[in-house]
């Protein structure tokens, strides 16, 4: 599954509280599994849904086998109603004790079951939601101006429950047989071919799919709809894209990423992809939790995340779309092949999905520089990590409601970040020699973590891989490594970064560190609380030289005097560590705020894009910290100044043959400048929009999307008005999806008010109501919070279950208001247990906010107040 980083903030994982130093918490909490005396080895599912009434009839027939005598058998279910049950073999029905809060049915029966092969048939209704959560719908306007609807499928990580009644956990693996009835005319699609396609005399069709390989139950898929498909064979695969009629244009860009991905894979793997068929599913709308889902042989994705219009995408999209891509197919293996026996581990599927997306696109987009790019994912996981509310990324996961909260950042980044780590420390090839020794030994079944890390030391002997690992990943925290000036070189110390005081317990990792001198020589070692290390170099010392290790770096002043100066000459990967890490230590107070400061100031102009896009980023995340203070104008005055050359570099307008990240950093700068209402850019966005309400072609991709962005910023009620009417007169999901979100940006309490209202006025999609309240709390999250929560019985409505305490508690999680901590505790009393740690995340993150305002900012202010000495 796609997390989603853009939402990132409103989406704080549940968590255990912090652990010491161990793979698991003292007393770890009771896990809700299902019995395991019996186990089902093939379903026969059948379902006829009714759309207009939203519900759908079916009926599952499981050939099952008895392990060890019981008088019951039990198994998931949630929100169907079961009519009639019926096991061969017994005389009587079976009764049905429900226990609604494990979501779970039992079927009991009077006599004890013997061990043995059984059939246990169930007649059942079910209901079709508006979130995303068990079969779903989408309503979207067709070319013609006709109102449709799409039926689809989303079941990670706990939802296939709500389409049949069955054995929902990833490490019970089964054969699914899937048909469904369909009107005619209907595109149906699952995980596997159609086999047989037959039409009654009333013109219903059934469709029955062929029988899918052993599988976990979240990596089955339906949809059904008024489709059409483009496809071509890649080897013996045939490859499609399935859209709504009339988008087939849109999806030449992923049909051709899918093609070149699927061969990387088969080879990079050594195990080629297994199955007859790899369909993508774009769907219209979005979720607040994924863009997309790894449903083995049939991924689906929301239209923003796979489609591509010519005259809307921009530079950016197409980078996201194929990262998107490459992550969803790198699934098919680790994931769908070799699934994680429970949620505790879903670092094996995710951490190694993320990591694989960056090192497929680096292979086919080496101009787009991803590695440097997803750096900022790296970072948002380190600041997560460093204060109150962290966990391992092997975390105790005790039932349904706490894995939904294992999507996060910690599981995405900071897992894909010691992955490039461990392939840096043991090699490229040898690394991947143990992931194919992996795959082949575990495919078409379930692993833990140990698995993997018995792999990767046989082919790294000597290396202690799975030390190493264990350490990052079943320890909580970030380590910082200290630098300083020694007898013999420099002396390498390990620590740990306490933002807050939770994180200030001694902790030790097995750190692997290379450092470079800037004449290009280098040193490479483990450091250790236990077991400091001196590398041979002097001077100006680059640690952590090239950004692959998962820690933050803390220079003593001396060897900091001899480096910052370099800044200039120094690699865009290490210039953006120096960045992010002085940032980063200036706030938690472990170095002079100055340092951050002096390195933006001398930041030159003609630096590579993606170091200028991360530049005006931090410098904007300073001004949020800064927002309603005396001494905001000063700083914005400093910030404008280091942008604007940079800004001039790229102007306005794209150049003929300038790179992909020269367009995304010149819509960053601009944006920035805009938010701080630099008057120049402020005119010309006006300027530019209005010309555009005139003329809507004078405007396409990234400087249409910069313009309204800026625009509506700095919009009066007019301005508002405008384009709120361009954005339910467009004919495009995603684009009114995306200008609807511009209605959020203004800082006029009352046009955000009015954004709030239309939220749930009922005048737009489903999808796209919680999308506005996020975006209100990217500027006011008290106020966007306050909203919701009076709201909360109706914003619960489009939401998926799981995930509705990670979206209350993101959009509190940006506030500067003390008061917030108040309305937090009054949350927390009101979710499940076992998702309460996402409610402890976002008051961490309001109190360091408070912290770093309250005792950080001064010292920026009488530096600035000094001229920068």
């Amino acid at each position: 599954m796609k997390f989603l980083a853009a939402f990132a903030a409103a989406f704080l994982a549940a968590s255990s509280p912090v652990w010491a130093a161990h793979a698991a918490p003292p007393t770890a909490a009771k896990r809700v599994v299902l019995p395991t005396d019996v186990r089902p080895d093939r379903y026969e599912i059948h379902v006829v849904p009714d759309a207009a009434r939203l519900t759908f009839d079916g009926h599952v027939k499981i050939a099952l086998t008895v392990v060890r005598p019981t008088d019951r058998i039990v198994l998931n279910a949630a929100d169907l109603t079961l009519g009639k049950a019926r096991l061969s073999g017994a005389e009587a029905a079976p009764r049905v004790v429900w226990n609604e809060q494990e979501q779970t049915a039992a079927f009991v029966f009077p006599k004890t079951l013997t061990p043995g092969r059984y059939t246990l048939d169930i007649d059942y209704t079910g209901r079709i939601f508006q979130q995303p959560a068990g079969l779903f719908y989408l309503d979207y306007t067709a070319p013609d101006g006709s109102k449709r609807r799409g039926l689809y499928t989303q079941f990670e990580n706990s939802d296939a429950r709500r389409f049949a009644p069955m054995w929902d956990e990833p490490g019970v693996r089964s054969v699914f047989s899937l048909s469904v009835e369909t009107p005619a005319g209907q595109m149906a699609v699952s995980n596997m071919p159609v086999a047989e396609d037959t039409t009654n005399a009333t013109g219903r069709r059934t469709v029955r799919f062929a029988d899918s390989p052993k599988m976990s139950s979240y990596l089955l898929f339906l949809a059904l709809g008024d489709f059409e498909r483009v496809s071509t064979m890649a080897g013996p695969v045939d490859v499609g894209v399935v859209v709504r009629k009339g988008d087939t244009a849109k999806a030449q860009f992923a049909l051709d990423a899918t093609v070149k991905l699927l061969g990387y894979y088969n080879d990079w793997f050594g195990t080629p992809y297994p199955l007859p068929k790899l369909d993508l599913i774009a769907g219209p709308g979005r979720s607040q939790f994924f863009s997309a889902m790894e449903n083995w042989g049939a991924i689906f994705y929301f239209d923003y995340a796979i489609l591509i219009d010519p005259r809307l995408s921009t530079e950016s999209d197409r980078q996201q779309v194929f990262v998107t891509i490459a992550h969803e197919v790198a699934h098919q293996w680790f994931g769908d092949l070799v699934t994680m026996s429970w949620w505790d581990d879903l670092w094996l599927n995710e951490s190694f999905a993320s990591w694989m997306e960056n090192k497929a696109t680096d292979h086919f987009h080496p101009e787009w520089n991803i590695w440097l790019s997803t750096q900022g994912g790296q970072q948002r996981a380190m600041r997560l990590d460093s204060r109150a509310g962290t966990h391992p990324v092997i975390t105790d996961i005790p039932d349904v409601f706490a894995a939904a909260g294992a999507f996060d950042d910690i599981t995405y980044q900071k897992g894909q970040a010691m992955v490039r780590m461990l392939e840096t420390y043991i090699g490229e090839d040898a690394f991947r020699d143990g992931v194919r020794a992996y795959i082949r030994q575990h495919a078409y079944g379930n692993t833990v973590s140990n698995d993997l890390w018995a792999a990767l030391d046989k082919v790294a002997p000597g290396k202690n891989v799975s030390q190493v690992a264990r350490d990052f990943l079943t320890r909580p925290g970030v380590p910082l490594i200290r630098a300083k000036a020694g007898a013999g070189g420099t002396t390498l110390t390990q620590d740990r970064v306490a933002a807050d005081p939770t994180q200030r317990t001694p902790q030790t990792w097995r750190t692997p560190v290379r450092a470079a001198g800037l004449a290009g020589e280098t040193w490479q070692g483990v450091v250790s609380a236990a077991k400091p290390q001196v590398a041979p170099l002097t001077g100006a010392v680059v640690v952590n030289a090239g950004q692959t290790g998962y820690f933050r770096t803390l220079y003593a002043p001396e060897l900091w005097a001899k480096l910052a100066p370099r800044f200039a000459t120094l690699a865009p990967a290490d210039q953006l560590g120096l960045l992010y890490d002085s940032r980063a230590l200036g706030e938690a107070g472990y170095a002079p705020m100055s340092d951050f400061l002096a390195l933006a100031r001398n930041a030159p102009a003609g630096a590579d894009p993606v170091v200028l896009d991360t530049l005006a980023m931090q410098l904007a995340a300073l001004d949020d910290l800064y927002e309603g203070r005396p001494t905001q104008d000063a700083y914005r005055a400093f910030a404008r100044a280091r942008l604007a050359p940079a800004a001039a570099r790229f102007g306005w307008d794209p150049k003929a043959g300038e790179p992909d990240n020269a367009a995304i950093a010149r819509r960053t700068l601009l944006g920035v400048l805009g938010d701080m209402r630099d008057p120049a850019v402020i005119a010309e966005a006006r300027t530019r929009f209005q010309r555009w309400l005139a003329d809507p072609a004078s405007l396409e991709g990234a400087g249409r999307r910069t313009v309204l962005a800026i625009a509506a910023a700095n919009a009066d009620e007019a301005t508002w008005e405008a384009l709120k009417r361009q954005a339910l007169a467009s004919k495009d999901i995603t684009d009114r999806s995306r200008l609807l979100s511009y209605l959020a940006l203004s800082d006029d309490p009352k046009l955000i008010d009015k954004a709030l209202a239309l939220a749930l006025s009922g005048e737009i999609s489903p999808t796209d109501a919680p999308t506005i309240i996020a975006a209100v709390a990217g500027g006011h999250p008290d106020r966007a919070y306050d909203f919701a929560i009076a709201h909360r019985a109706q914003v619960d409505e489009f939401l998926e279950p799981a995930s509705r305490t990670s979206y209350y508690a993101g959009l509190a999680a940006g506030s500067r208001d003390p008061a917030m901590l108040q309305k937090l505790a009054k949350l927390k009393a009101t979710v499940p247990a076992s998702a309460r740690g996402e409610v402890e995340k976002a008051a961490g993150s309001i109190r360091y906010r408070l912290d770093v305002i309250a005792k950080r900012l001064p010292e920026a202010d009488r530096w600035l107040a000094a001229g920068g000495r």
